[in-house]
């Protein structure tokens, strides 16, 4: 490993490391290839291969597989640790580990650049989409709903005040009918105009009195001259009219 400058690598936690070494100028096929982590104490093999064979470690995290053809041999570490970080090298043992090449791996937790990008960076953009889609969806829903609560309540509003202005119709009417059409008891009453008589028979309401009251206008049916000189069994009345009965009958 001396003189050699390790490759940097970094990688989150759940990640995948592939490293590919060359050995065409070094060794042959048959030589035992490996691929071997430095520690405090030495150096640690993990996994080793020769010719095509295909070698895994015993957790299964990491293969190694050598290729003939392109004179090569290929390491594979998945479901990257952050205990994982540390220098690597892929070599061949000619009495002692000679580097093909040596590989520095830094591998951080998934947690830490999640709080300096967002929280939008650690969803996966399938399950953004559908949230964004869905946020939308629902807004438009709520718009609809509101705009048919508006709605109902201007008709709502237009018919009661339509049934509120039909009303005070009514009641106006029949506060002229009943002031135009009937006349206080012992009042001197109001005979109909010509244009009314055309309309219909006209009807009066007779209230009977034994004895006039001097301030009174006096009525009768016939003429002063053939008035009684002592009227004492005449009977006088307060003629008031009023409107034809609206159910039509006489």
């Amino acid at each position: 490993l001396q003189g050699q400058t390790p490759e940097t690598r970094r990688r989150r936690e759940g990640d995948t490391l592939y490293v590919q070494c060359s050995y065409a100028a070094v060794t042959k096929d048959w030589d035992t290839k490996f691929w071997c982590y430095v520690t405090d104490q030495g150096v640690e093999e993990l996994v080793r291969t020769y010719y095509q064979q295909r070698g895994q470690s015993k957790d299964g995290r990491i293969t190694i597989e050598g290729n003939t053809t392109s004179k090569t041999v290929s390491i594979t570490m998945s479901d990257l640790k952050a205990e994982d970080s540390g220098t690597y090298f892929c070599a061949y043992y000619a009495s002692r580990y000679i580097s093909l090449r040596t590989i520095s791996l830094n591998v951080f937790k998934a947690h830490i650049p999640a709080v300096f990008q967002g929280p939008s960076s650690t969803q996966p953009r399938s399950q953004a989409t559908s949230s964004g889609n869905t946020f939308l969806i629902l807004s438009v829903v709520l718009l609809i709903l509101l705009l048919l609560a508006l709605t109902s309540s201007m008709i709502l509003g237009v018919r009661h005040c339509k049934l509120l202005g039909r009303a005070g119709n009514r009641e106006a009417e029949d506060t002229s009918d009943r002031a135009e059409g009937t006349a206080e008891p012992g009042s001197t009453g109001r005979r109909e105009s010509p244009q009314d008589d055309s309309k219909g028979p006209g009807y009066i309401n007779l209230d009977m009195q034994s004895q006039p009251s001097p301030e009174d206008p006096l009525y009768c049916n016939v003429e002063p001259s053939q008035a009684l000189r002592n009227p004492q069994n005449v009977e006088y009345a307060v003629i008031a009219f009023s409107q034809s009965p609206r159910n039509g009958r006489e």
